[in-house]
């Protein structure tokens, strides 16, 4: 199998002739009341010569912002990739004819990648227009199942598209889908009977730890695996998701006892991320410990006057996987200690929009109002800690779940139709059937 492969850019599609990104809009009903003009602020990310580099049409990693100059760091994963275009899929079909035009670029763009048996690496540094890993050659199952996920939406929004450009995009994202099928299989272990977490090309190894809890951010590879392996000669097994553990707390808030699932670092998106793509309020069998994690945040977000926790920039421009403690299976099973919750990040409160929308809302509105320099010409700065003091980071992971948590909705039906017309979705419900508490 190969090891660091570049394949040839599609060649079955129209060329089209590429357009600077300098605007974005999302249909009017995806703005909340009272909110619309800071959602936008957040879009306002993805121009181009902003979050976006137009030349690799992919976004920067991050973004340092000081008054309206922009210092943009030269790398990107692909879960950011595929947020973006889940983005460029909402503006589309808002009327703006270049974001598709974008979406087949940036496809083409991940179609001449370097890759290994078809999955991508992490991160990529952005090099004079093209996407080149980095020396540790990690290959992480996380990132390529979250991309996955967002092709699969970006493919759901056009299957019945009659438009030239929408066929060419459906057809580039089956292609990176199906060379990615040795990949997957490689990752499995069936002595465990879960999937590794990844792959070292530097090692010739998998990374030694294995996907084994759902409530976790990579708990989509395993349900990935299964479905784009289903039917080959090496299927990946349901039971490399339905062996994932799950563990639940219990807390008290205003005398009523919450029953919590717990992530590993009590950080919100560990809980949060897959529902971009997934209707997870219909397919966990009992969503209240998803209702519960977040009354849980929101509590401790009043408590402290910040925005919910979760892994995120720190106030001096590093990066921490902040939880809050009583939301942590590593603090409240096993008494580790973690990076702790002081420091709030504004895309976990907005993902919380995706549980309870009026909530999700008042809180943000909430943190503005106390925090009104949170809000930079690009987007809203990913940190802010209990005295009030700031990041000035933009990190576009954290700004693609902040404007995909109010597109969820619409990404969800997206994704839907795709595992309808391809003959996954039962085989999603009946994973998800195992979405319960082993504690």
């Amino acid at each position: 199998m190969s090891q660091h492969t570049r394949a040839s850019t599609s060649s079955h599609s129209p060329k089209a002739i590429g357009a600077k990104i300098t605007e974005l809009a999302l249909r009017e009903h995806f703005y909340p009341s009272g909110f619309e003009q800071e959602l936008q602020n957040n879009l306002d990310f993805f121009l181009d010569g902003v979050g976006v580099d137009e030349h690799a049409k992919v976004p920067y990693d991050t973004l340092f912002v000081t008054g309206s100059d922009i210092d943009p760091q030269n790398y990107v994963n692909t879960t950011e990739i595929g947020l973006y275009l889940n983005i460029l899929t909402e503006a589309h079909l808002n009327g703006n004819e270049a974001a598709l035009v974008r979406i087949n670029e940036t496809l083409d763009v991940l179609l001449g990648a370097p890759n290994w048996n078809g999955l991508f690496y992490w991160p990529y540094d952005i090099v004079e227009g093209q996407l080149q890993p980095q020396d540790e050659g990690i290959v992480p199952a996380v990132d390529n199942a979250n991309l996955a996920f967002a092709l699969a939406a970006v493919s759901g929004a056009y299957l019945d598209s009659g438009d030239e450009l929408a066929i060419s995009a459906v057809t580039k994202i089956d292609e990176i889908l199906q060379r990615q099928v040795p990949g997957w299989q490689q990752l499995y272990d069936p002595k465990k009977d879960l999937l590794y977490a990844g792959w070292s090309t530097k090692d010739r190894a998998p990374l030694g730890y294995y996907i084994d809890r759902k409530a976790n951010e990579s708990r989509l590879a395993p349900l990935w695996a299964h479905l784009i392996t289903k039917g080959t000669c090496h299927p990946v097994p349901q039971s490399a998701f339905n062996n994932m553990e799950l563990y639940t707390g219990s807390f008290e808030v205003n005398r009523q006892t919450l029953k919590p699932m717990l992530t590993w670092d009590g950080a919100y998106f560990q809980g949060m991320l897959p529902a971009i793509w997934l209707n997870e309020k219909q397919l966990i069998p009992d969503y209240s410990i998803i209702e519960d994690m977040t009354k849980v945040q929101l509590s401790h977000s009043e408590q402290n006057n910040i925005p919910f926790v979760s892994s995120a920039a720190t106030t001096d421009d590093s990066y921490a996987a902040f939880g809050v403690p009583e939301l942590s299976e590593a603090s409240v099973r096993f008494c580790l200690s973690i990076a702790g919750g002081n420091t709030g990040t504004p895309h976990a409160t907005a993902l919380s929009y995706m549980v309870n929308t009026e909530d999700a809302v008042t809180a943000l509105q909430s943190i503005k109002k106390r925090h009104p320099n949170i809000e930079s010409p690009y987007g809203w700065f990913d940190a802010v800690d209990t005295t009030g003091k700031m990041s000035t980071k933009l990190i576009s992971l954290d700004q693609g779940m902040f404007v995909c948590a109010f597109l969820a909705t619409s990404i969800n039906h997206q994704v839907d139709t795709y595992l309808k017309r391809f003959g996954y979705y039962q085989d999603v419900v009946d994973m998800y059937q195992s979405f319960t508490s082993d504690s």
